[in-house]
């Protein structure tokens, strides 16, 4: 796994980053049996490139290619819990892309549609004490405290960093059950018509 987080490398460091995976881990591209791809909602550019390599890569290859939404990502990465979950992340505009979850058994369990919702109304949604998960926790903790209250749970240390290993064991479980997507259809989870940022 290699995770760099500095913004604005995707179209120059991704390709290189999976020549180095191969090498380092003595693989080659025909021994890859299936490409899984975070599917957003998140950073559009950072979207488009990411589809980009992964549908460029099981179109030569001819292998399955695999979606897995990025806020499902956020929560298994979390780990069990007891408690209700709501994975978000920064969609500007002062909105939030969420969704919300809970654990069943092994298995994460979505109990909303990917929505977006303004940080102002999330007090009509949260009536449970609620653990809260995704890239901007850390950035929003004390806006959100302040607006939640005791309904806002938070996990130390939180993780600001999404984990490739959650994402492909999720990729994984729809890769054993033939849960493949049509790569000439297949785009990212936008959620909204991109209009820039204001």
């Amino acid at each position: 796994e290699i995770i760099l987080n500095i913004r604005n490398i995707h179209y120059r460091g991704v390709a290189l980053f999976i020549e180095q995976l191969l090498r380092l881990t003595d693989l080659s591209l025909n021994q890859i049996s299936g490409v899984v791809v975070s599917a957003g909602p998140g950073s559009f550019t950072g979207l488009r490139i990411g589809y980009s390599i992964a549908k460029g890569l099981v179109h030569a290859l001819q292998k399955p290619l695999i979606q897995v939404p990025t806020l499902d990502v956020w929560v298994y990465q979390q780990g069990k819990t007891s408690y209700p979950i709501f994975s978000f992340i920064d969609a500007h505009r002062q909105e939030f892309f969420y969704a919300f979850y809970h654990w069943e058994g092994k298995e994460i369990i979505r109990d909303t549609d990917y929505q977006i919702i303004s940080i102002e109304s999330l007090p009509e949604l949260l009536h449970e004490k609620t653990i809260l998960v995704g890239p901007d926790v850390v950035r929003f903790v004390n806006q959100l405290q302040e607006l939640l209250g005791e309904q806002a749970v938070f996990s130390y240390p939180t993780q600001e960093q999404l984990q490739g290993w959650a994402l492909l064991q999720l990729g994984y479980q729809k890769f054993t059950t033939g849960n493949y997507s049509d790569i000439n259809s297949c785009e990212p989870l936008y959620l909204r018509p991109f209009k820039g940022i204001l």
